[in-house]
């Protein structure tokens, strides 16, 4: 084992600062250790002293450059059309309150309401469907699109899905089904394996430093960067906005914080009611898709649909079709009234080449049995 490894593990432990080069060298010596008990235990104590340290943002800034340095000289690029406002969409996963799809139900609604949204998604270990899941259960396709033709699709409809599980084999190979609760790369790793460079993004942390998320990202090169948090009392927390909670929201674009979106964000969530009930993931992962689904053909009344309204509005305003959280979420309540979102859902199945029969399936009745709050284990998301 190189002198570097210990020594970080060693300098985490004290309140000085630590040089950005010895932290990503550290890290970067830790990940080429052989696979084994000491390099989970190193690698685990480091990340997770960062953002108990603080976070401080150069030191985890270096980390994240350790971590993607494994497989970035691989990564495809593309770009939007021009003139068109591409949204980055994704979240930290880890969330300790398990809820059915809100994010990918909210993509499809803010795409109907004329928002481009790409979705970076993967399968989930923990919760029963993640958002690789739930495109695999409606029938579409995503592996066998290229990246650019997926760059088209999200043009013509507004939605696109990018699955970003292959994006950093390496690093995953080190990381992956090791680690089950946010440290300092979920602050901004996952934002950063998009193969769209998107003039605005969105994204979910399961951690209350979304200030420090999104300096973060704003320094690794997001234009106009949204992180947002929820939680419910003092160790729930999501990556998603959930009405009537505790909401937190930092919007940065080009360096400078945007105080008047974070507070409108918070009062849009304050103004609708809590019922968590309504947005607990089911144990049938075919449920949990099924259930954003019926919020997408307007067939759900609960405050689920306030939920994806919420989250959906977010996504409006980033993208600029609506002026205010407010005015964005009055649209999308119309588009999820009209079962509108469900159309743009059939439409971006067919365009990928999936299987329709797969989706109608899933608008059937059936009686699930709702999970309330599951520790569990993290979701399968990069960090």
């Amino acid at each position: 084992m190189g002198t570097t490894t210990p020594l970080l593990a060693q300098k985490i432990n004290s309140p000085a600062d630590i040089s950005p080069q010895d932290v990503q060298e550290g890290i970067a010596r830790i990940l080429a250790l052989p696979e084994g008990h000491t390099r989970d235990v190193m690698l685990g104590s480091v990340l997770t002293g960062l953002l108990l340290r603080g976070p401080r943002l150069e030191e985890v800034e270096a980390a994240v450059r350790a971590a993607t340095a494994l497989d970035r000289s691989s990564w495809d690029f593309h770009q939007p059309p021009e003139g068109m406002r591409f949204v980055g969409y994704t979240g930290s996963g880890k969330k300790t309150f398990k809820t059915i799809n809100l994010s990918t139900a909210a993509a499809l609604v803010a795409a109907t309401g004329g928002t481009h949204v790409a979705k970076l998604g993967s399968r989930s270990a923990s919760s029963k469907t993640g958002s690789r899941d739930f495109i695999d259960l409606v029938g579409a396709t995503s592996d066998t699109v290229p990246h650019h033709e997926m760059v088209d699709i999200t043009a013509e409809v507004g939605f696109g899905f990018f699955s970003i599980e292959n994006r950093v084999p390496e690093f995953d190979r080190r990381y992956g089904g090791r680690f089950q609760a946010v440290h300092a790369l979920s602050l901004a790793f996952p934002a950063l394996l998009s193969p769209v460079r998107c003039p605005a993004y969105v994204y979910g942390l399961s951690h209350p430093a979304v200030g420090a998320s999104a300096r973060l990202l704003s320094s690794l090169g997001l234009p106009d960067v949204a992180v947002i948090n929820s939680s419910v009392g003092q160790t729930v927390q999501v990556d998603e906005l959930i009405p009537g909670s505790t909401v937190r929201a930092c919007r940065i674009r080009a360096g400078e914080e945007d105080l008047a979106f974070n507070d409108e964000v918070r009062k849009g969530a304050a103004s609708m009611p809590q019922d968590l009930t309504s947005v607990t993931q089911y144990e049938d992962p075919r449920e949990n898709v099924a259930a954003a689904i019926r919020v997408l053909g307007g067939r759900d009344t609960s405050q689920a649909r306030s939920a994806v309204a919420l989250n959906a509005a977010l996504l409006m305003v980033m993208s600029e079709v609506v002026p205010t959280i407010q005015s964005g979420i009055d649209k999308a309540l119309t588009i999820i009234d009209a079962g509108a979102g469900l159309d743009t859902l059939q439409q971006f199945v067919r365009l990928t080449g999936g299987a329709p029969h797969q989706l109608n399936s899933l608008l059937r009745p059936v009686s699930p049995t709702a999970l309330l709050i599951s520790p569990g284990i993290e979701e399968k998301a990069p960090c």
